[in-house]
């Protein structure tokens, strides 16, 4: 880049264009401090200062300058913006021989930078009901596909999305000076959506406590029984324990036992499932209505033994 366009881009003269902060000897100071550092190739201590000084006094001058900093760094379509943004503000540059200056440099950059610029022409195929098209995170209006406009080079992200179709991201590569085209067509989702409400195993969960509820209260009812025989048939004194004649207490002692420890056990796991199951339905997810989820559970009880039949629809 030429020392003699930096030369000639001097003094952050001020314009009435945009006021939205005056402080116009503060934004000198750091228009002059940019530009000595830029005289000593320390771009990245530089150019922060112009941006500064057009923050507190916008002017065409300042605005070359940054326009110049961009192209250095490469960033051909924003130095291209920036001349644009110079030239608007040269028309409130006092003095015309000042004016005029200033216009021959903006409209010599502008023309420069014409045949390097890369350029991206985004093409949507078929656009279906509410797409949203994006390029590196900003919103691409319809007015703008078709057409090639100037980016940086380097690489970029396009993302389109619509409701029911397939989302797709192109990442490409731009060349200075090159145009590149990406097509954008957007399949349709036949993919199922996610199912939301109760899940299954919280159903299954809660018909297996009720399942082993039911044959837990089975064998309360029969330890109950063997108790119940064995005060009929047994008198317990203080001489000991006699029963009738012919009868096996010793059979209805085990049995009561017996039936003692698995209604405990069948009993505590019953409840394990069902605090499972409570747990599974109160922490479901409510964003859309699920399909109906059956589950029925059948106990059923028979002499010596127990269970219970369940069957239902996911």
């Amino acid at each position: 880049m030429a020392w003699v366009t930096w030369a000639i881009v001097t003094g952050a003269a001020p314009a009435r264009a945009e006021p939205v902060k005056s402080d116009p000897a503060a934004a000198e100071a750091l228009f002059r401090a940019g530009r000595d550092l830029v005289k000593k190739g320390d771009y990245a201590a530089g150019c922060p200062k112009f941006e500064a000084a057009l923050e507190l006094n916008p002017s065409a001058g300042t605005m070359l300058n940054i326009a110049k900093c961009h192209e250095h760094e490469g960033r051909l379509a924003t130095a291209w913006e920036d001349y644009h943004r110079a030239r608007t503000l040269n028309r409130e540059t006092a003095g015309n021989a000042r004016k005029r200056e200033l216009d021959d440099i903006t409209n010599q950059g502008i023309k420069d930078l014409e045949p390097r610029l890369p350029r991206l022409r985004v093409v949507v195929t078929a656009p279906p009901a509410g797409i949203e098209v994006s390029r590196d995170g900003k919103d691409l209006p319809s007015a703008a596909w078709g057409e090639a406009l100037p980016v940086d080079p380097g690489k970029h992200e396009v993302r389109a999305r619509a409701p029911g179709r397939k989302p797709r991201t192109v990442e490409v590569t731009l060349e200075e000076g090159k145009t590149s085209t990406v097509e954008i067509t957007l399949e349709v989702d036949t993919t199922p959506p996610p199912r939301n409400g109760v899940p299954i195993w919280a159903w299954i969960a809660g018909g297996a406590g009720l399942a082993l509820a039911g044959v837990s209260a089975y064998f309360v009812y029969d330890d109950l029984a063997a108790i119940d025989a064995l005060h009929e048939n047994c008198d317990v004194s203080y001489n000991g324990t006699y029963c009738a004649a012919g009868y096996d207490y010793q059979a209805d002692n085990r049995r009561k036992n017996r039936d003692f420890g698995l209604a405990l056990g069948l009993g505590g796991a019953g409840a394990l499932a069902l605090g499972a199951a409570v747990y599974g339905i109160a922490t479901a997810p409510r964003s859309r209505p699920a399909e109906p989820q059956v589950v029925a559970v059948t106990p059923w009880i028979a002499p010596g033994a127990a269970g219970a039949w369940m069957f239902g629809r996911f």
